[in-house]
């Protein structure tokens, strides 16, 4: 499973969380701002009921107004403002010419006189309009007159209003999610500076350049660092307990094999020299043995941190050579194409003991010639020896590198020289394949990691 960069959780939960705020904070604004006009509606409405009943006038059956209604609305048909009264029965008596040929309805709602009522309506246009309604008793000269007195006012200005602070809203808070987006990115950059470093200085552990995180960290990453520096503290004393156990066992071991070489002789001496060849046979294998896994058990504690630029041409060389004085070697012609400038991200003693053991093995098996030939191909190097000797069968090849196989039982050897070779190879990060030679024997192909020189050019 992939995981997500800490850096994009945090951007992500920042994003959500500044969406969901500002989602409910326009929601809150968006409902004020509309609770707040349509009280400044229902306001203006209130002001203009208490004109109209001051301005009514009552002789005998005759209702009028004292004087018209100041505001000009009432006097331009379907002018968004009306008012009406109506007798108790709900007839029309009198209209403002706003209401023009029309009527305003208010059905049958349950009114009280002295109790102002807000009611919802069509108005004579035939959109929503918000009514005040209230109910008045006047002394007539011949008794009481009950009227009912309408004011109303078309939604359709609030409406709009209320719309277009709704589209301006929404663009402020969406320009306003935005830039604390960018501020919640700043955030989270400081925030992850301190990781950033220790990122850089675990990358100079590994490099060599340094063995332990240092400089300054803020309190809540310093238990990191403190556990970091104590376990690569543990891993160089591991590494050093490792090897000194490994250098005591191969001291003992070697002790006793010299013993046994001495028994071997005094063997000898007695006229048993079968025996005697048996013992030296099995003490110089497990010499052999003694060696290789020495060699491992350096390879295996290897520290990560350890970096190098072992140059391939004189390593080359020097193995070449000694492989040459071998009675083996002095009978092959070798044929060797190595630019001079390679380097090896390898133990120089790694280096030496794997040219040693696929060299050998090549001098061993060839009837005239060897060759290798080594070349930069991006970040690796390829090493790839040659021989013309009998070769092995594509279906033995994958046998080649199994610990303590051996495809000829006839040939000295432990069968341990190409295992080990590939478990180097693969301890150092870099792969081993064997196939069929275009001189006929066998190709060892190998890439091994570049040294920083070979990476830099």
């Amino acid at each position: 499973m992939r995981l997500m960069a800490l850096r994009v959780r945090l951007l992500a939960a920042s994003a959500i969380s500044i969406t969901m705020a500002l989602a409910l904070a326009g929601l809150g604004i968006s409902a004020l701002f509309a609770t707040h006009i349509e009280k400044d509606l229902a306001s203006g409405l209130r002001d203009e009921m208490n004109r109209l009943v001051a301005l009514v006038r009552i002789e005998g059956e005759t209702v009028s107004l004292s004087q018209p209604m100041p505001d000009p609305r009432y006097l331009r048909p379907y002018g968004e403002l009306y008012w009406q009264i109506n007798d108790p029965q709900g007839a029309p008596v009198l209209w403002s010419r706003s209401v023009w040929d029309s009527t305003l309805d208010i059905g049958n709602p349950p009114l009280v006189p002295g109790q102002p009522l807000e009611t919802a309506l069509i108005d004579p246009e035939g959109t929503p309009a918000l009514a005040r309604i209230q109910r008045l008793q006047f002394e007539a000269g011949n008794g009481t007159r009950v009227l009912d007195l309408i004011v109303a006012e078309d939604r359709g200005a609030l409406d709009i209003a209320i719309a277009k602070f709704r589209q301006d809203l929404l663009s402020g808070l969406g320009l306003l999610g935005i830039m604390l987006v960018v501020a919640s990115w700043v955030q989270v950059s400081v925030g992850l500076r301190p990781l950033a470093a220790i990122r850089r200085g675990v990358g100079e552990i590994n490099s060599g350049r340094r063995k332990t995180l240092g400089g300054t960290f803020p309190l809540e990453v310093m238990p990191l660092v403190n556990e970091v520096n104590a376990l690569l503290a543990s891993q160089e004393a591991s590494i050093g307990f490792a090897r000194a156990r490994a250098a005591d066992l191969a001291h003992g071991l070697k002790t006793s094999l010299t013993v046994l070489n001495l028994q071997a002789a005094q063997l000898r001496q007695h006229k048993q020299g079968e025996i005697a060849d048996t013992i030296e046979g099995l003490s110089r294998s497990m010499a052999e043995t003694i060696d290789h896994q020495l060699a491992l058990a350096r390879l295996r504690h290897r520290s990560r941190s350890k970096h190098y630029a072992v140059a391939l041409g004189p390593a080359l060389d020097q193995i070449v050579s000694a492989v040459r004085a071998t009675p083996a070697g002095r009978a092959r012609r070798w044929l060797v194409n190595a630019a001079g400038d390679l380097t090896l991200d390898l133990d120089p003693a790694d280096l030496i003991e794997l040219l040693g053991v696929l060299l050998d093995n090549a001098a061993k098996w060839a009837k005239e010639q060897i060759s290798i030939t080594a070349a930069s191909a991006g970040k690796t190097i390829v090493i790839t020896i040659d021989d013309d000797g009998p070769g092995v069968a594509e279906a033995q090849v994958h046998m080649l590198a199994e610990r303590g196989k051996r495809l000829d039982e006839v040939t000295a050897g432990s069968g341990l020289g190409l295992a080990i070779a590939e478990e180097i190879v693969t301890l150092n990060a870099g792969t081993i394949c064997f196939s069929r030679a275009p001189l006929g024997g066998l190709r060892a192909r190998l890439s091994l990691p570049a040294g920083a020189e070979t990476l830099l050019r």
